[in-house]
């Protein structure tokens, strides 16, 4: 799930400053709100979802890096297994 806040305040601002700098002729300070607005747009679509706990097992081919966190939104206990030729992790729940 993308940054909701960033991409709403985002788009807010962009558009503010769009109106702001063709009602006012282009000044500066409109300017940088729409420059602002879209530095927060594009953020939002960059940044991601840190890790993914959707699976309870690892994929086959994958191995254990003996990473463990406790998850704070859902409060379970998190392992990290990586494969070892592509270095993609994954994030399995521990019941």
């Amino acid at each position: 799930m993308r940054n909701r806040w960033m991409l709403g305040i985002g788009a807010v601002l962009f558009l503010l400053g769009a109106v702001l700098s063709v009602a006012t002729g282009f000044n500066l300070p409109a300017v940088y709100i729409a420059l602002i607005g879209a530095i927060l747009l594009a953020a939002g679509f960059l940044v991601g979802p840190r890790y993914r706990a959707e699976i309870t097992s690892p994929p086959d081919g994958y191995e254990s890096t003996g990473e463990t966190f406790v998850d704070p939104t859902s409060r379970r206990t998190i392992e990290v297994w990586q494969h070892p030729m592509t270095g993609h992790r994954v994030y399995v729940r521990r019941s």
